[in-house]
């Protein structure tokens, strides 16, 4: 999993140590390796955690910076190859997702997006448009700079993949923001939430702190969650987080409501339980989500 969270710089890296053998304790070496080794032995420690390797990817950019001084120029003419066809072509991916996306037209990325983001209804940001059509013109500019016939200087092998980089995530932030935001945001779960909770209720909750926040912030529940909340709570409903492969069942006291999960994930889902003395809602009671939060 590490050779492809840090494909290809750890390849250049390595290249560097190799290259620089006899200088390895020089700072430039030393400091960016122990980083790296540091991030590594973290990373197994937890499981291959992705958010304890990330500490690595500096230490390998910079190591990978100095195997530029010991390429090759056909070397880095292939570096510089390899990024204008392979950003090239994620940027186009990138906006035919989002053509479709707004359109319909190619069906077929349209029906992916669909797919995987059930409910999900894309909205227009001229503003995100705007960035993402600089970024293509700088990124174009940028090419043809580079491929002109001018004086070779060292840093040039740099600019290319560091530029494709920037414009990968700033594209997946313009035109794919939308579909992030719809797929990582707890909006939609809250409307489902109220869809069966009446507004202004006190709501027990066995959840991640980050769904307890989204309830605080998306509605205006009341929430209790200290403690066994199942058996010492005095509120009327109970939410528990759950995986749709062993589902809950209601706690003593309890009625089952219903089962919902976020649209965008599988596994993860939400048991929704009443309180077995309190009368039944009617749907006229439910209350909708705070929109303007």
């Amino acid at each position: 999993m590490s050779a492809w969270f840090l494909w290809p710089g750890w390849l250049l890296a390595l290249w560097t140590l190799w290259r620089w053998r006899h200088h390895l304790t020089y700072r430039h070496i030393a400091v960016p390796s122990v980083g790296v080794a540091v991030a590594l032995v973290a990373s197994l420690t937890m499981g291959g955690s992705d958010r304890a390797l990330m500490l690595a990817v500096p230490g390998v950019a910079v190591l990978a910076a100095f195997a530029l001084p010991t390429l090759k120029r056909s070397a880095g003419s292939a570096i510089d190859w390899f990024s204008v066809f392979f950003f090239t072509a994620l940027a186009i991916v990138m906006w035919v997702f989002y053509v479709g996306m707004m359109t319909g037209t190619p069906a077929k990325p349209a029906q992916r997006i669909a797919a995987l983001l059930p409910g999900f209804e894309p909205h227009f940001s001229a503003p995100l448009l705007a960035l993402a059509v600089a970024g293509m013109a700088a990124w174009l500019a940028l090419v043809r700079w580079r491929t002109a016939r001018v004086q070779h200087a060292l840093w040039k092998s740099l600019v290319l993949p560091a530029s494709g980089v920037a414009l990968f995530w700033l594209l997946l932030l313009t035109l794919g923001l939308p579909a992030i935001d719809y797929a990582r945001s707890y909006r939609p779960w809250v409307a489902l939430v109220a869809q069966q909770v009446p507004s202004g209720v006190c709501v027990a909750a066995q959840l991640p702190r980050s769904a307890l926040a989204a309830l605080e912030n998306y509605a205006s529940w009341r929430i209790d969650a200290q403690g066994d909340v199942a058996k010492t709570t005095a509120c009327p409903y109970l939410l528990v987080d759950e995986n749709r492969r062993a589902l809950v069942q209601a706690p003593p006291g309890w009625t089952l409501v219903a089962h919902l999960h976020r649209p965008s994930e599988r596994d993860e889902s939400t048991a929704v339980f009443r309180k077995t003395s309190a009368p039944a809602p009617r749907p006229a009671d439910f209350g909708r989500v705070a929109s303007a939060r």
